[in-house]
């Protein structure tokens, strides 16, 4: 078992996708690209913000125009090779991005299902304890949920004060794959600051897009000597499980994971398992492909995240 006493006491590592944190109410890598074009739309005030942060308006029109008739269903599938747009389209995803970082999102009660909540009453153990769970997040995402979903839960369920909640959370390590909307208060990292709740500081509005823009990572070829990636692998070699939770299957991060060493039979056992909701067929096949001994396989549930973790007994986070 996974959970012993409300603890997580095997090494396990969640890796996150965009549909991780599409339950609260962010956007999908499709619904971004059609949420910066409306943005980028005539004189909107995201154009007047880009056009004080120096960007002409050309430019402005130039990259939505080209985002759109590209074809590519992401963003940062976009930049990837338009690196002409790279400084725009990443304060392009932080404006766009910023306004979803909401706490009342993360906290409806109105709301069933949420992952982040049930998750967190799986790490239920003392507050003394609570860095001994032996979990660790690996996200492609870009915004901060998780962790202010927890650091906000952890403050208020123990009644603690930042610095304290914040030794217990710096000790659980998550890794944003391609950087994050930047730092939070509590956090001690090298991106710059950028609360949570934006929205509530139009003053600052533009400074934070500009921060975000920069703690933002497009990757391109090389990611050899990338430190997040580095990290990401050497937890997946320690850990016991793995889950992908949202995670779309794409041959290209899939490769940058180094899955398929993972499945190798000269590797310590592990279990891998994930959601495939929502996948293609496609997607489906791709991932059949990891399959390359009968006792290393990456099993897939057609569930969604609430729904995997809280019902499916393969998932053993509870």
């Amino acid at each position: 078992m996974l959970i012993l006493f409300g603890m997580v006491d095997i090494e396990t590592v969640l890796v996150l996708g965009a549909g991780a944190s599409m339950p609260f109410s962010f956007p999908s890598g499709k619904k971004l690209v059609a949420l910066i074009n409306d943005m980028l739309n005539g004189d909107s005030p995201t154009v007047d913000l880009l056009k004080k942060h120096g960007h002409e308006k050309e430019h402005i029109w130039n990259f939505r125009n080209t985002l759109v008739l590209s074809g590519r269903s992401s963003v940062d599938e976009f930049l990837e090779y338009r690196t002409d747009f790279l400084d725009i389209g990443k304060e392009a995803i932080a404006a766009a991005l910023l306004r979803f970082e909401q706490t009342a999102n993360l906290f409806n009660v109105k709301k069933d299902n949420n992952w982040y909540q049930y998750l967190f009453g799986l790490l239920n153990t003392s507050f003394d304890e609570f860095d001994q769970n032996k979990l660790a997040i690996i996200t492609f995402n870009y915004d901060r949920s998780f962790e202010h979903y927890l650091f906000t839960a952890l403050q208020h369920a123990y009644n603690k004060n930042d610095e304290e909640c914040a030794e217990k959370l710096n000790k659980i390590p998550i890794v944003h794959l391609h950087g994050k909307l930047g730092r939070l208060p509590w956090e001690k990292t090298r991106y710059s600051l950028v609360p949570y709740d934006t929205p509530r500081y139009p003053d600052k509005l533009g400074l934070y897009v500009g921060r975000g823009g920069v703690n933002i990572k497009i990757i391109h070829e090389d990611i050899k000597k990338d430190p997040e990636f580095k990290q990401a692998f050497e937890l997946l070699i320690a850990a016991k499980r793995i889950c992908f939770l949202g995670f779309g299957f794409n041959e290209t991060n899939l490769k940058r994971l180094r899955i398929e060493s993972l499945c190798q039979p000269d590797v310590p056992d592990k279990d891998i398992c994930g959601t495939s909701y929502g996948l293609s067929q496609r997607q489906l096949q791709l991932v059949k492909g990891y399959k390359k001994t009968p006792n290393r396989l990456i099993d897939l549930y057609s569930q969604k995240i609430y729904d995997f973790l809280y019902s499916n007994p393969n998932a053993s986070l509870g």
